[in-house]
């Protein structure tokens, strides 16, 4: 499989992933009430965000989703033009789920995150899948990136 569409195919996989799973918490859960998986320790809850990522609070829908165009549309271009299979699969898991996340707020006005973990007295933001994309893609993308070589600069020394 060629590297380009393979990327898009891995940001339609992440988006798809993204949307089934919070269509069916969204049927499956009540608003705010939560139900273990793993003891108390990681549980769904349905809960809906009008912030950034893990409900960071800045933003609104609008501006949110401003970025997020802007920042997959730089995406993409970015991965019309770079070379290396892993980056470019990375950058398309990062796509989708910022996609995924721009799909909720463009039709909601609001993202819908469920995934609830944490401990007695503490808890992780409520996320989803499009916000572990994110997350896993750009933490990927950036060891990937930090480990490339960087072009060598000419200069007098390194030229004879």
């Amino acid at each position: 499989m060629k590297t380009k569409p393979a990327a898009f195919a891995a940001a339609a996989a992440v988006l798809v992933l993204d949307q089934l799973t919070k269509l069916a918490m969204r049927h499956i859960l009540l608003d705010g009430v939560p139900r273990d998986i793993l003891g108390s320790v990681v549980r769904v809850t349905l809960r809906y965000n009008t912030g950034a990522a893990f409900s960071l609070g800045w933003g609104g829908p609008v501006i949110l989703s401003v970025f997020t165009v802007l920042a997959s549309v730089f995406l993409v271009r970015y991965m019309l033009k770079i070379e290396g299979r892993k980056k470019v699969l990375w950058l398309g898991v990062v796509l989708g789920g910022a996609v995924g996340n721009l799909t909720d707020r463009l039709i909601m006005g609001k993202v819908t995150d469920f995934i609830d973990i944490g401990s007695t007295g503490w808890r992780w933001p409520t996320f989803n899948v499009a916000d572990i994309a994110i997350c896993i893609g750009g933490i990927a993308v950036f060891f990937l990136f930090k480990g490339s070589k960087r072009l060598e600069v000419p200069t007098k020394e390194n030229q004879t």
